[in-house]
């Protein structure tokens, strides 16, 4: 499987969008993909849908957690809110023993997300507005040097 299968550019429209923020959203919506891709639970979600649908869910609900991101980080929250009017949003008609399932793999790699960060030194939940030249690096290279 191709890891990178969410292209950087949708978390970016220009150099002013190139933060840390946008960079841990990008990275967590390729994860969420190869967990979607690998869950035997959402073989029919798969059939449903194609594989553009299936990424552009996973940037759109990557987008989403921005504001539950924002909320917690401010007080207005706990924790980061895994919702399944996020699921609905995208997919009005989708039932619920699947919106569930696919919140139980967001969850999944959401948490996963956070053990790689918890290694990594660019603290992109600490300085989310820092700008961050891993989005160039990897537009040259192929990876976030």
């Amino acid at each position: 499987m191709e890891l990178d299968k969410v292209s950087a550019a949708n978390f970016y429209q220009d150099n002013g969008d190139k933060v840390k923020l946008n960079w841990l959203l990008y990275e967590y919506a390729n994860l969420l993909y190869m967990k979607i891709a690998a869950n035997p639970k959402l073989v029919r979600y798969r059939r449903l849908y194609s594989q553009d649908q299936i990424i552009a869910f996973c940037v759109y609900f990557s987008k989403r957690l921005r504001k539950s991101i924002y909320d917690m980080q401010t007080g207005r929250s706990k924790s980061i809110a895994f919702d399944g009017t996020y699921v609905y949003e995208f997919y009005p008609n989708n039932s619920y023993a699947q919106t569930q399932e696919l919140l139980n793999v967001a969850l999944t790699a959401w948490e996963d997300q956070l053990k790689c960060c918890a290694g990594c030194q660019t603290k992109c939940l600490i300085d989310e507005y820092e700008i961050t030249g891993m989005f160039d690096s990897l537009g040259k290279t192929g990876w976030p040097i």
